[in-house]
Order: structure tokens, then sequence, then C-alpha cells
């Protein structure tokens, strides 16, 4: 699971750092979730993937917090898709439509604080 949530991370990240003035206005949400990827290892054991999973759930957190008001365009697939990791469709040119980004991040940190619990 936690690698889906990196997946899903990842695939937020290419759809706000597309480079050009675009990315320039959310370089502060793009390094925010840069940071939340900072755990590039695989977990060594299920405390350790539980402490990340809850830094990773409260760095979200206030990433969402910060993110109020702000809409990406992302592709056009369920949030559930992403979660699942079948969101394979991010080129260029895909159809996207406008996600706030606020509920998105609050979607994966109560998915991850799920998964604790």
């Amino acid at each position: 699971m936690l690698n889906e949530v990196y997946d899903t991370i990842e695939a937020v990240l290419e759809g706000l750092d597309t480079g050009g003035e675009p990315s320039r206005a959310y370089a502060e949400e793009i390094k925010m979730l840069k940071d939340v990827l900072g755990y590039p290892d695989p977990a060594a054991d299920a405390h350790d993937e539980a402490m990340r999973r809850y830094h990773i759930a409260r760095k979200l957190e206030r990433l969402g917090i910060e993110a109020q008001d702000v809409t990406v365009a992302l592709p056009v697939v369920p949030v559930t898709h992403w979660l699942a990791g079948t969101c394979t469709n991010t080129a260029p040119g895909a159809p996207t439509e406008p996600c706030d980004l606020a509920r998105l991040l609050q979607v994966l940190c109560d998915t991850i604080r799920a998964e604790l619990n």
C-alpha cells in the first residue's frame, strides 16, 4: 500500500510539475510533495512502515492546509483508480479536469491513516 501512495503522490507531482509558469506558481506545493517522497528505501519492518505512514499522513495534512483554494489540472481518472495503481495515462495531451488539491491530499491522508488502524 505504501508504494501505491508514493505512486499517487508522484502522479500528482507530474500534474503539477510541468515546467514553465504554472510550475512556478505551485513551487512550494511541488517542494512539499517532493519532501513527502523522501523515503526512497523500502520499509525495514512493520513498525518502520507504520512510522513512515504516520509521518507521511502528517505531511499530507499540512500540505492540504497550505493547498486550500488551489486547483490543478490532473488526468481524468477517479482518485480510487490512482490508489489502486491503475492510473497509467498521464501522457501530455491526455484529458484533464480541475482537481481541488486540498481535497486530494486529504483523501490520501485519510487512506494512509485508515491503513494504520
